[in-house]
Order: structure tokens, then sequence, then C-alpha cells
């Protein structure tokens, strides 16, 4: 394993953290085109909370940019993987894959601040678009609406969609 493939598992497992927490234990991890799946359990009950991530190009801080996509106790989430966004009820989201105009909409952010959950038409409607396409830009706003910008890689998205259980 190279140098940069270490930071990029070391990356994922941070920004990974941040999204499913305490309570879950990963038992897999392996690579899905520009995803990494990470197969794991819910401590207490042992209900499935497996994710596929993805890196963004733009990796400021550790564990920052990160798209994941994961079984929770809701169902299904998509989970954009910030610097602090803030603790407000809603945040500002938009992306936007190639030259098309950005779709916009406020996304609820964890209770850390570092991560925002899609509403769910937003992450049907990513979904259905991301297959297509192979790189998708992210712009966040945190609590001082100050923008914060992500490229996301989506080679092999379908297949690493069909792993989860919760699809």
């Amino acid at each position: 394993m190279c140098l940069s493939e270490i930071r990029l598992a070391v990356t994922a497992s941070l920004a990974l953290g941040m999204v499913v927490g305490p309570g879950s234990a990963a038992w897999a991890q392996e690579a899905i085109g520009d995803f990494y799946l990470f197969e794991r359990a819910e401590a207490s009950s042992g209900e499935d909370r497996s994710s596929i991530t993805t890196l963004a190009e733009e990796n400021y801080v550790s564990g920052a940019g990160g798209l994941t996509f994961r079984c929770s106790e809701d169902g299904f989430e998509m989970v954009l993987t910030a610097t602090y966004l803030g603790r407000k009820m809603t945040t500002p989201v938009s992306y936007a894959f190639g030259d098309e105009d950005p779709r916009r909409a406020t996304w609820t952010p964890r209770p850390s601040g570092m991560a925002a959950v899609a509403p769910q038409h937003v992450r049907e409607e990513f979904v259905s678009r991301a297959v297509g396409e192979t790189t998708v830009v992210v712009h966040a706003s945190d609590y001082q609406l100050k923008s914060h910008t992500y490229t996301f890689h989506l080679g092999g998205l379908e297949d690493a969609l069909a792993r989860l259980p919760c699809r």
C-alpha cells in the first residue's frame, strides 16, 4: 500500500467516524471504484449500519470532505462530512454535475456540526443523476455563510450502492 492509499484510508476512517459515531463497529472495508464499503452492525441491536464513502479532492482538514451513503435507523441516508458547519437547524448545500446549474436545498446538520444529512427528495434525485456521472461538485455553507467546496469522484457508485442492504 503506497503512502497516498494509507492517507486515504486513514482519512476515510476519520470521516466515517464522524458520520457513524459510537456504538457501531466496522468489520470490513473494501474499495469499490472511488468508494470504500464499510460493513458494520449496531453494537447493541446488531442492525446493519453499512456505508459507502468517497473522499473529496479537497481535503483541508482531516476527516472533512466525505460523501457517504449509509444504512441508518431511519433507513437510507446521504451525508456530507465537511469542515465545521455549525449547529443550526439547517445548512444550505448545493451540488452540480458538469456545467449544469447547481441544485440547492437545505440539509440537516449532525449534532457535531461536522456533517449534514440530505433530505430524502434531494438524496433520491442525487442518486438517480449521480450513477451516470463521473464527478460532482458540492458547496456547503457554514454558520458564518462561508462556502466550502468539495469535488467528489463517483466511479463505482452504482456497484457500491448495490452492496448496501438498505437500498
